[in-house]
C-alpha cells in the first residue's frame, strides 16, 4: 500500500510541477509579449498569392487511400494557404516557372511531412491545374490538363 501511494504522489508532483508557470528572464518575456503570427487558416489577411497575372488551380482529390488530412500548399517554398479535403484553391503568381508543393502536419502538430513539389510553368494564355492526391499510400502533387474528360 505504501509503495502505491508513493508512486501516485510522485506522479502527481511531476505532473503538477511540469504545468507550473516558472519566472522567466526579461529577454524571454519580451519575446512572449510580441504579437504572434496569424494562423495560416485565417483568410482575412492579404496574401502575396491573391493577385497576379497568371493562375494556378490547386485541387485536393479525395481517394480511397487518402486519410483526409489538410494540406498546406507552398509555392516556391512559401506558404500559399491551407487546402482542405475536396477543396479547390486559386493561386495567382507571376508568369514563369514555379514549384508547387506542400506539407501535412503530424498527428499532434509537433512536426510536418513534406510532399514533393511539381514544376509548373505559367503563362497568360490559360490557367494551370495541379492536383494533390494520395495513390498507393504515396501523397503527390501532379499537373493535369485543363479539361479532364468525365468518363463516369
Amino acid at each position: 500500500m505504501f509503495s502505491r501511494f508513493t508512486f501516485a504522489a510522485l506522479t502527481a508532483t511531476l505532473l503538477l510541477t511540469g504545468c507550473a508557470r516558472h519566472a522567466a528572464d526579461s529577454s524571454t518575456t519580451a519575446q512572449a509579449d510580441a504579437p504572434a503570427a496569424a494562423p495560416i487558416e485565417n483568410d482575412n489577411i492579404p496574401s502575396q498569392f491573391d493577385s497576379g497575372p497568371t493562375v494556378i488551380n490547386v485541387s485536393h482529390l479525395v481517394t480511397r487511400t487518402d486519410d483526409g488530412s489538410s494540406v498546406y500548399v507552398t509555392v516556391d517554398g512559401q506558404d500559399a494557404g491551407l487546402l482542405q479535403k475536396g477543396e479547390n484553391k486559386e493561386i495567382h503568381v507571376a508568369p514563369g516557372k514555379h514549384q508547387i508543393g506542400g506539407y501535412v502536419q503530424t498527428l499532434f502538430g509537433f512536426g510536418k511531412v513534406t510532399i514533393a513539389s511539381v514544376d509548373v510553368t505559367t503563362d497568360d494564355k490559360a490557367p494551370k491545374n495541379v492536383v494533390y492526391s494520395v495513390t498507393r499510400q504515396k501523397p503527390a502533387f501532379s499537373e493535369v490538363p485543363a479539361a479532364t474528360p468525365n468518363n463516369s
